[in-house]
């Protein structure tokens, strides 16, 4: 099996998770020997280390940096005094910057789970067979992704997406899936499809949804 696929498998078992691609990938590799095939042993055994490591991390960051703040939190309160009942700007100025760094974990962990999903719904295209994978792969970098969004609702709408902009670019007789297009039912040429798709991509960068290519 890919290893795209085994992949998607362990992910979708897991849910949102912190843990990267990468690390999970090189779990697969180290634990499922070259051309083996992955059984439910296996999948159980991936997903409950993943979910512990998850624990574990998030556990760790939200405890050390809430340690952090409240005990910051309790000093200024008790070096307080009736006289004077605001803390000190420089004691002011070390809370916001410890404030900044919980949200800033915050956002990191919002980010890792928004790639983990678009990297979810980027593996299915070999599921799917796909006939386009460059417009699918384009199509879930810049679809937006609702808060609290699961894999299900953004794979549902990246496959319209997907097929409405297939559409557009190859006409009525072009097979989304299935591993490739009717060549007679096309309505332009694969350089007119690929026009096309170049200028989807110029529009996406211009919005700012997808970066700027490099000269």
């Amino acid at each position: 099996m890919e290893l795209e696929k085994i992949l998607s498998q362990i992910k979708s078992k897991v849910g949102q998770t912190d843990v990267s691609d990468q690390s999970i990938a090189d779990y697969v590799k180290l634990h499922l020997p070259d051309d083996a095939e992955p059984d439910e042993a296996f999948y159980d055994k991936a997903v409950k280390l993943i979910k512990s490591f998850q624990g574990n991390m998030s556990n760790f960051a939200a405890t050390t940096v809430r340690k952090q703040v409240d005990a910051k939190l309790n000093e200024l309160k008790n070096s307080q005094s009736p006289e004077a009942e605001t803390p000190k700007e420089g004691d002011s100025e070390l809370l916001k910057r410890l404030e900044a760094i919980e949200q800033a974990l915050a956002n990191e962990r919002k980010a890792n789970a928004i790639n983990s999903l678009r990297n979810s719904v980027k593996a299915k295209a070999a599921e799917l067979k796909v006939a386009n994978k460059a417009l699918w792969n384009d199509v879930v970098e810049f679809v937006k992704i609702p808060d609290e969004a699961t894999e299900d609702v953004l794979l549902d709408q990246v496959k319209k997406t997907y097929e409405q902009k297939l559409k557009e670019y190859t006409g009525n007789g072009a097979t989304p899936y299935g591993g490739g297009q009717r060549a007679a039912a096309q309505h332009m040429s694969t350089e007119e499809a690929t026009a096309k798709r170049e200028a989807f991509k110029e529009s996406l960068r211009k919005s700012g949804k997808l970066p700027k290519k490099e000269n």
